[in-house]
């Protein structure tokens, strides 16, 4: 059969609706859940052809690069699709004996204009620059004049950061994110080594409004710096937080208070021992630190420890020992009454495993990541109870989605 008419049962990662037709699972493109479309068998795949019905769900794009940028593939769909597909990766991600734990859900304030810090591609073919993300199934970069989930602060800079890039020519990476002020700043990292109009380009940004600009030559241990390119964010205690250049934070920055003062409650550190991993620069240890007895605050990465540190001493924080240590290579159960935790996208498989030969009585677990999570989860789960799980849309438009599991071992109550 060449033609039939299927049902969308589900959203990818992607975009891309999902289907069943015969004993497979087919992804047809901008198609939503619940839509009935007419597909045709092209080329050994399956496409849509004509949408019979369509979703109350389906929403116009935000951005005229929808279809073709691969950053933000959910826009077709409204804040419900979005949320219900979000929960639905969560729980079949979560281990079967989890998934009948209700999960809370904390949505956006805004849609769009939400994204403090982005990473951008650029490549200089010829005479004309393209500026933007990698495309959809695309390795190439879409050409963007401006992106309408960045801060207006961050989109009006995209014509001094093209003029920049344009100068350095070749190709290569940025991180843009808010500085101090809430000034733009750029860390930029060519694949041509740089001559004396590629250094020349950190002082034209500054002219151009941005706080501080870092040039990173290939090959390179250290930047070339203008100005302070170091991130700044709103800390979760409410009070501005340096990041390292270049290095992580949150992107959302009304969400991030919610998220950190959900973390701050459920993690009950008054008076107690707390010890926290994959710490960064403090966006929760700053907020912990305010009632904790102590917080040992754990991270490897130097920027990020230089950044911590910073943040500590700005605030005063006497409670909080900032700690350099790979939490992978740990051998030994931490000691502490509550574990909080926020670790990258591959999960903290070791740490857990640790956990459970530890006398640490409460864990707050922060993941970006919920594959990872329940795998995790399904390790903590041999001596904690999962107490809640709440997810938190820090990524509007995308499948991207933070989720907060708070764990007890079994008979320590709440």
């Amino acid at each position: 059969m060449k033609e039939q008419i299927v049902t969308i049962d589900a959203l990818t990662a992607s975009g891309d609706g999902v289907a069943r037709i015969g004993d497979a699972l087919v992804r047809l493109e901008n198609t939503l859940p619940g839509e009935r479309w007419l597909v045709r068998r092209e080329g050994g795949a399956w496409v849509p052809t004509a949408r019979e019905s369509e979703s109350d769900g389906r929403v116009q794009p935000g951005c005229e690069a929808f279809g073709r940028c691969g950053g933000c593939t959910w826009q077709h769909a409204s804040p419900a699709v979005q949320q219900a597909a979000r929960l639905d990766r969560i729980r079949r991600a979560l281990p079967p004996a989890l998934r009948a734990v209700p999960i809370g859900y904390v949505p956006s304030d805004v849609a769009y204009g939400y994204r403090t810090r982005a990473r951008l591609h650029w490549i200089t073919p010829g005479k004309h620059t393209y500026l933007g993300f990698l495309g959809r199934r695309s390795s190439n970069v879409v050409d963007l004049a401006g992106c309408p989930v960045l801060v207006p602060a961050l989109d009006a800079a995209m014509p001094a950061l093209r003029e920049a890039v344009t100068a350095l020519g070749g190709r290569g990476e940025v991180s843009l994110a808010l500085g101090d002020g809430g000034r733009p700043v750029a860390s930029l990292r060519p694949e041509r080594p740089l001559d004396e109009r590629g250094y020349a380009v950190g002082r034209a940004l500054l002219a151009r409004g941005f706080a501080g600009v870092a040039l990173w030559s290939p090959g390179a241990t250290a930047p070339a710096l203008e100005g302070d390119p170091s991130p700044v964010q709103v800390g979760g205690d409410g009070l501005p937080l340096r990041a390292g250049i270049g290095g992580f934070g949150q992107a959302h920055g009304s969400l991030n208070a919610s998220l950190a003062a959900y973390v701050d409650e459920e993690a009950q550190p008054a008076d107690r021992a707390v010890v926290e991993l994959y710490a960064g620069a403090g966006n929760l240890t700053v907020r912990l630190a305010r009632s904790a007895r102590t917080v040992t605050a754990v991270e490897s990465d130097r920027d990020a420890i230089e950044a911590l540190r910073h943040n500590v001493a700005a605030r005063g924080l006497a409670n909080v020992k900032v700690h350099q240590e790979a939490v992978e290579s740990r051998t030994k159960p931490w000691k502490a009454d509550v574990v909080v935790l926020d670790p990258p996208r591959s999960g903290a498989k070791d740490a857990c495993a640790l956990l459970t030969s530890s006398p640490v009585r409460r864990v707050v677990y922060v993941s970006c990541d919920p594959e990872s999570l329940g795998r995790d989860l399904l390790t903590l789960s041999a001596k904690y109870s999962v107490a809640r799980l709440t997810a938190f849309e820090m990524f509007p438009q995308t499948a991207l989605v933070e989720v907060v599991a708070t764990l007890a071992r079994a008979g320590s109550g709440r």
